[in-house]
């Protein structure tokens, strides 16, 4: 048989040991798949103290000296963040070699400019494992759904928030509860901004934007709303109108040539097929011009399925390496029209805690009059402290106009707080 495809790996972490125990259980199947076999090299590690399970000669804390040799065919970069994986993965390919990567902060930051360098060497980068675990969207949407305007994406992408709200559903556990068991459960980190505020999912839906329109959706035109305010009484009134609330990223095409891409928590309509997707799992639904609804859904994270889609894309470098083609990764280009969440128009949920007094529902009813933001459902209750709650579902309204009405209305004498505010998606 010929000479084994040479693997140098950047990191060895959850992903990285994932990706190497399938490799070697799998691996009678994996070398018939591509025609020729797999030895990781190399490793490049950060900390050398820290205990693993392969013997130390595998590893090497140079990092460069991986990406420079000449005998290394395809990097895996499963560092994570940007420094370093930016310089590396940029000399890698500068270097003749494939990259496969995890890494969504980087691809969602660079990845228009590092397409584009490995296509012209003629190399591949493939992305597969940086959004969605071991859920296949990347290659669906570059390949099998390439012939489709893709009308909208929405998308839960992070399992950690996902977990969260599913606890405080189903189990009626406040935010901060919900989280220390997912930290419990190695679910989220000892610091949680990146799942909770929606940093995470903000990465993933701007790359599957930029694929699904060709074009870098830059992730600091990506609107960003995180979970931390969502209360058990939210949960309880979604319910009630039979809607479940998931922070999600959305994908609207506006016009031809322009998106809006926005993360931030909704409420789903029951029957949505977003709604049933509970705990860590991940999920994508889109509509596209002539394939309809779409629904992808799977385990989004962890150690096998996210090693699993490195190792899909490690099979599809192998065998162009085998078959001598030239690099299949697909460029886009750079600068995509992204409008702001301002022109959007939704329906909104809004729970305002008030003074129990007369004249309080007209003179709110008055404001959102003036926006023409009309309602479509309400709820009233009585508090102690002669308070009372008010929760409104409107009809549809622009966001420009319901955040000048939330002003207004949070400026009233007769309202003691707005204590919720929650993006509705729309019953078919």
């Amino acid at each position: 048989m010929s000479q084994d495809i040479r693997i140098g790996m950047l990191g060895f972490g959850t992903v990285g040991t994932g990706t190497y125990r399938m490799l070697v259980d799998n691996r009678e199947a994996i070398t018939k798949k591509i025609g020729r076999g797999i030895d990781i090299a190399k490793i490049g590690i950060r900390d050398p103290k820290k205990e693993r399970a392969l013997d130390q000669s595998h590893f090497t804390t140079d990092l460069e000296s991986i990406v420079t040799d000449p005998s290394i065919d395809v990097v895996v970069e499963l560092i994570g963040g940007i420094d370093p994986a930016a310089d590396l993965v940029e000399k890698a390919l500068l270097n003749g070699k494939h990259v496969v990567t995890a890494n969504k902060e980087l691809i969602a930051k660079h990845g228009s400019r590092l397409v584009h360098l490995a296509k012209s060497k003629n190399l591949d980068l493939h992305y597969e494992a940086a959004v969605g675990g071991g859920i296949p969207l990347i290659q669906p949407l570059k390949h099998q759904l390439a012939g489709n305007d893709v009308i909208r994406m929405m998308g839960i992408l992070n399992g950690t928030s996902n977990y969260i709200l599913t606890k405080m559903e189903q189990e009626q556990a406040d935010f901060a509860d919900a989280l220390k068991e997912a930290q419990a459960a190695g679910y989220a980190e000892a610091d949680p901004t990146n799942d909770v505020d929606g940093i995470d999912t903000s990465y993933k839906i701007s790359i599957l934007a930029s694929i699904a329109f060709g074009k870098q959706v830059p992730v600091e035109n990506v609107f960003r709303e995180g979970i931390r305010n969502i209360g058990i009484t939210d949960i309880e009134y979604a319910r009630s109108w039979g809607y479940k609330i998931k922070l999600v990223g959305v994908v609207d095409a506006i016009g031809k040539d322009a998106v809006c891409v926005r993360v931030h928590p909704s409420m789903i309509p029951g029957d949505h097929p977003l709604a049933s997707v509970n705990g860590v799992y991940n999920a994508l639904w889109l509509h596209g011009d002539f394939v309809g609804d779409v629904m992808f859904s799977g385990r989004g994270a962890g150690s096998d399925p996210t090693g699993s889609a490195v190792m899909g894309d490690l099979i599809d470098v192998g065998r162009n390496i085998v078959g001598g083609g030239s690099g299949s990764a697909i460029p886009y280009e750079a600068g995509m029209k992204v409008v702001p969440i301002d022109d959007v128009h939704s329906s909104f949920y809004l729970r305002l805690r008030v003074k129990d007094r007369p004249k309080t529902l007209g003179q709110i009813s008055m404001v959102f009059g003036e926006y023409a933001i009309s309602i479509a459902e309400m709820q009233m209750k009585t508090l102690p402290d002669n308070l009372g709650e008010i929760v409104f579902l409107t009809h549809r309204a622009s966001e420009r106009s319901f955040a000048q009405a939330l002003r207004e209305v949070e400026n009233l004498e007769a309202v003691d707080q707005v204590a919720g505010v929650i993006r509705v998606e729309d019953k078919q």
